[in-house]
């Protein structure tokens, strides 16, 4: 199977498990390019038993469809009274609903996380305080009280990415915290794979350590959990009333962070 998308956010699905993918074809890659201006199709798109394709505009269905014997499409955005987006999306390709299965680090992608994990306790506190908008971010300072009260006397992980610098350089002054920038997206699910909990916005690292299995708050205020919350086998989503993620109390996510861990033990006492 291959999965023709931006290489870096597919390159996650790309491995030997029952949810992921053999080859990721680059969306963005030259050769491609050709395929969304009528130019003819290149050799490696052709001859597949079954295209399935998310897009608003029909134009790669229209190029794939005399080369492939099934082609569907279908708008990637769920309409409303969908339900979960995931569900929308694959109902697609199967009439039934499909649970998606957990994604597991190779041993390879566990020996790059290694220089983490020795620094790291058992079943360590992971904190992701950013996403794509700051609409869905929790006040960085409220992330800090959690941390520690949280993991009060051992070190923890502050997940950064390319959009989370003013947070994170907040976050990376905290006692305890071991910064994670920038990974590579499967080695960052190898080392959240490991985690005894991690609490982050709405956000792609949220659905990250959903899919590997950690234990997973998610942290929801404008957007839909209905529609975009993280799935996997242990996610609990704390919603801001009214839609505002700052009006989210610290004691609303400290409760279900205490609820839904798997760390070894955890302080008693709530942190002001």
């Amino acid at each position: 199977m291959a999965l023709l998308a931006p290489s870096l956010p597919a390159g996650v699905l790309r491995g030997d498990g029952p949810g992921e993918v053999d080859e990721v074809l680059a969306w963005e890659s030259a050769d491609l390019a050709p395929v969304f201006s009528g130019s003819p199709l290149p050799d490696r798109l052709r001859n597949f038993d079954s295209a399935f394709v998310y897009s608003r505009d029909d134009q790669l269905a229209r190029a794939l469809a005399p080369h492939v014997a099934q082609v569907r499409r279908r708008d990637p955005l769920p309409p409303p009274g969908s339900g979960h987006a995931a569900a929308w999306l694959a109902g697609l390709v199967a009439d039934d609903p499909v649970e998606p299965p957990s994604l597991h680090p190779t041993p390879e992608e566990l020996e790059r996380a290694h220089a983490w994990l020795t620094r790291l306790p058992p079943g360590f506190l992971a904190l992701h305080p950013g996403s794509g908008a700051a609409a869905k971010n929790w006040p960085t300072d409220r992330f800090a009280r959690l941390a520690r009260a949280l993991s009060p006397d051992a070190p923890w992980l502050l997940v950064a990415g390319p959009a989370d610098s003013e947070a994170s350089r907040t976050l990376a002054a905290e006692p305890g915290a071991l910064l994670a920038d920038r990974l590579p997206l499967r080695v960052l699910g190898a080392l959240l794979s490991r985690a005894g909990l991690y609490v982050g916005n709405d956000s792609g690292v949220s659905h990250l350590a959903a899919a590997y299995a950690a234990p997973t708050i998610a942290l929801f205020g404008p957007t839909d959990p209905e529609v975009w919350r993280p799935l996997g086998p242990s996610v609990r989503v704390v919603h801001a009333p009214g839609g505002r993620i700052a009006d989210l109390a610290f004691d609303l996510v400290l409760d279900a962070a205490r609820g839904a861990s798997r760390r070894p033990s955890l302080p008693a006492e709530t942190v002001t």
